[in-house]
């Protein structure tokens, strides 16, 4: 049941009361709910918040110019984030922004302590991070809820998502996108199933199953369940690429980028990885630039630009951008590869050498090295028999990264390999 007209200005009170949002947080948020409640949910867009928030004069607003309405709503998202996990983890009414939107939504907050409250919003920050503590973070966080409230459908459903993409960053994947299978399917056995339940049950099919029909089901499904929020997820955006579409992911978050997430790290993060996937080099490069100089210390943006240089022909440049990656190595397994790659590109073979003597050290300790990283660095001591081998080991591992080998630029140097295109048609992509 929707929340009455009474409880959100009640919530957007408290949130007044509470949060100690800056002004103009707090004047844009006022805004998109009153305007929400008054039914004129249509005529909230960057423009109307700029003239009527922000007193801006439209006959001059320039928005990809003037970032005021963008960067205002990415803070106020954050803002309500944390006030939720915060002060605000009592509230019985939550008031979203979602992203790549000025409209609010209003939500019925499940009865959960207030200890389980605050730990369930801290999970959704700690899964944005996208990096090794990130995910064992939130998976934790949600493991306290759920031992308050087994069936709750969202912290399943997050759980699903996090071990899910736990699977792309140095886990085993089968294990941890099987034990998502069984949180997605509970999520979805409830009476209000959370869209993030679709979503992560069509990252369960696409992953680890290969089954695209079946995924597209489910997607469709989040989709429709989440007012079109699905769109934009990683998750739904890698469907798109094995499915050959690359440039319809593109659109659908470029739009979204232009409307609301140009301080969004994530968002940006995102595109210019698309873009790259698509052969859109020129776009790719004023992408990462923009993101470099909004986020300069969000590590996607310096890996996303090594794996540009290198596409371009420069893997030395690419080395050196890879070195300078703002993030401890350890949480960053989706780059441990590439250095091997970069270097045997650029004419340093004995790094990516010692980069596969490491691998083999770690892995007499037990721990779980990702074939695929294994594969590049062979690719760049240029044995490209070894490194199809490896890629076919990590499809067996079921690899969530494996439906992006054909659209990588770095693996255009296997496309002459039959074994290379045998695997490709094995995992079932639509090639472009």
């Amino acid at each position: 049941m929707l929340p009455e007209v009474y409880e959100i200005t009640h919530a957007l009170e408290l949130i007044h009361r509470q949060a100690h949002l800056p002004p103009a947080e707090l004047r844009f948020l006022r805004y998109v709910v009153e305007r929400t409640l008054a039914g004129e949910q249509a005529k909230v867009n960057q423009k109307t918040v700029a003239a009527d928030v922000f007193g801006l004069d439209l006959l001059k607003f320039d928005p990809r110019a003037d970032s005021t309405v963008r960067t205002t709503a990415a803070n106020l998202r954050i803002s309500l984030l944390r006030y939720y996990a915060g002060p605000g983890r009592a509230d019985r009414i939550a008031i979203e922004l979602p992203k790549g939107s000025y409209v609010p939504r209003f939500l019925r907050r499940a009865q959960l302590s207030v200890a389980a409250t605050s730990r369930l919003w801290s999970a959704r920050v700690a899964l944005e991070s996208r990096t090794v503590s990130g995910y064992a973070t939130a998976i934790a966080q949600l493991d306290s809820v759920l031992a308050e409230a087994p069936n709750f459908s969202l912290a399943l459903a997050l759980k699903a998502e996090s071990l899910a993409s736990q699977a792309i960053h140095g886990s085993r994947p089968r294990p941890c996108l099987e034990q998502a299978r069984i949180c997605s399917d509970r999520a979805l056995d409830t009476t209000a199933p959370a869209w993030q339940a679709w979503l992560a049950r069509g990252a369960v099919l696409q992953a680890l199953d290969l089954d695209w029909t079946s995924a597209e089901t489910a997607y469709d499904n989040a989709l429709e369940s989440s007012g079109g929020e699905a769109a934009t997820h990683v998750w739904y955006t890698a469907f798109l690429v094995g499915r050959g579409r690359p440039r319809e992911a593109i659109s659908m978050l470029q739009r979204t980028v232009d409307r609301f997430g140009y301080c969004n790290p994530t968002f940006l993060g995102d595109l210019s990885m698309l873009q790259m996937l698509a052969r859109d080099y020129t776009a790719a490069h004023e992408t990462i630039h923009a993101a470099l100089a909004a986020a300069p210390h969000y590590y996607q943006h310096h890996l996303n630009r090594a794996i540009l240089l290198e596409a371009q022909g420069d893997a030395a440049g690419a080395l050196r951008e890879l070195d300078q990656t703002p993030l401890r190595l350890h949480e960053r397994p989706v780059t441990w590869g590439l250095r091997g790659l970069f270097a045997g590109l650029s004419g340093k073979p004995g790094i990516a050498s010692r980069r596969i003597v490491w691998f083999r050290g770690i892995q007499r300790t037990g721990r779980y090295i990702p074939p695929s990283q294994v594969a590049a660095c062979w690719l760049g001591l240029g044995d490209l028999d070894a490194a199809v081998h490896h890629l076919e080991l990590s499809v067996e591992d079921r690899d969530p990264l494996a439906v992006w080998f054909h659209a990588y630029p770095f693996f255009r140097h296997l496309n002459a390999h039959p074994g290379f295109q045998r695997l490709i048609d094995r995992i079932g992509v639509v090639r472009y």
